[in-house]
């Protein structure tokens, strides 16, 4: 206490007096030291909370990225002490950074009166002192910290559950993708607009940037060449499948015991898939089977464990998913018996004479199938009727002739 009443007099006489807008002052005598920074604020009478000097320090060593700058590069009109209520240029970045000024000028951050004064300001994501290259570890934007920049504003922190998030958070893998990594740093778009690096037709280049060889794969297929074609609006893309944010684990077990339903979302709507000529009856004739049964049970009863029948995509393909009807009948059965060799290596041709393409069989699909089916439709229950009807009558017959005999004894 007694240092400190000879400490204020002198810091305040010192920072009173005036000085020059071109010298160079030593700001970090005092925003470089929390207890100075105490101290100086009991000098003009205020008591500052530790947010408050958090705020006001400013670490040792200046800013790596811009060595060369001083404070008053960007803090003008300090001229003594206390400081005017208003220290900062608007924005001080722009002196350097015009690129990036119209970078951001066109994305969802923009000023809207194309200014400076943007919806996430430069030092929101960069920091304002200790500006570190996104390589540094110490840097918000390193991929280690970004999603908590970006979580401070948005709130999708199921991206922290999927895949991507927990690669950074948990497994240390810093070329894992970040927020970033899709939607751009300063470019960012609406999904909407057609440059976004997540609009329809360039999501499976921004997830190539990763994925490579399977993007290229998805725009040979007939969903990715339809997109690319045609901008086809029912064809699904990569977040369609696996989910924007809360990408699951595509080799887990419960991914693979739901993957029915996802392709379900379309294949089983009936306006969508009239427009292509293709069955709706994806569910009943896939869960009709042995494979589509065993497979229900697993989701409901087990769906964290290892599923071994066969789901949509053992058949079809994961990403390579190909239109069956420009291949044609035999080139489909060809293809189809070596899907089925996988598993029944004994598989001949005839093999495939229980796949009714999920059609539900009818006169003119499948006849005899259809035939058979109404044979024992008829057959079992006529069956089962007609002995019910015996035995009932046997039974009443039989009571019948009790009471009968009984009355004439």
């Amino acid at each position: 206490m007694r240092a400190e009443r000879f400490v204020i007099p002198l810091l305040a006489a010192a920072l009173a007096l005036p000085v020059f807008a071109g010298q160079d002052l030593d700001c970090l005598s005092c925003h470089g030291d929390p207890a100075t920074l105490r101290v100086a604020g009991q000098a003009i009478g205020k008591e500052l909370d530790d947010t408050q000097v958090a705020a006001l320090t400013v670490a040792q060593g200046g800013c790596p990225s811009h060595m060369g700058l001083v404070c008053a590069d960007c803090h003008v009109a300090i001229t003594r002490f206390p400081h005017p209520a208003e220290t900062r240029l608007a924005n001080p970045c722009v002196e350097c950074h015009q690129g990036v000024v119209d970078q951001l000028n066109n994305s969802v951050h923009r000023d809207p009166t194309g200014g400076s004064s943007f919806k996430v300001q430069c030092w929101d994501c960069h920091g304002a002192h200790g500006i570190y290259p996104p390589t540094d570890q110490r840097s918000p934007l390193h991929p280690y910290n970004v999603s908590r920049i970006c979580l401070k504003c948005h709130t999708n922190a199921e991206y922290l559950n999927g895949v991507h998030g927990q690669g950074v958070e948990l497994g240390g893998i810093i070329g894992s993708a970040t927020c970033i990594s899709c939607h751009g740093g300063h470019d960012i778009q609406k999904t909407t607009d057609a440059n976004a690096r997540t609009a329809r037709r360039q999501i499976s280049f921004t997830c190539g940037r990763c994925h490579a060889r399977i993007a290229q794969q998805y725009r040979e297929s007939v969903h990715g060449a339809a997109l690319m074609a045609d901008d086809n609006p029912d064809v699904p893309t990569c977040v369609d499948c696996h989910e924007p944010h809360a990408t699951p684990n595509p080799r887990s077990p419960r991914f693979r015991a739901s993957s029915p339903q996802l392709c379900g979302r379309c294949h089983a709507n009936e306006a969508m898939m009239s427009k292509y000529g293709l069955s709706t009856e994806v569910f009943s004739t896939y869960v009709a089977d042995f494979h589509g049964t065993t497979a229900e049970l697993f989701e409901e009863v087990t769906p964290d464990q290892p599923l071994n029948q066969a789901v949509c995509y053992d058949c079809h393909g994961y990403h390579d998913v190909y239109a069956v009807h420009d291949q044609g009948r035999k080139q489909i059965e060809q293809n189809l018996l070596k899907h089925c060799q996988r598993c029944h290596p004994a598989a001949t041709p005839k093999f495939l004479s229980a796949w009714t393409s999920h059609y539900v069989p009818s006169p003119d699909q499948y006849p005899w199938i259809y035939y058979v089916n109404l044979f024992y439709k008829i057959i079992i229950p006529g069956t089962i009727g007609f002995f019910l009807f015996f035995i009932g009558t046997d039974v009443y017959r039989t009571r019948v002739n009790r009471r009968r005999h009984g009355g004439e004894s």
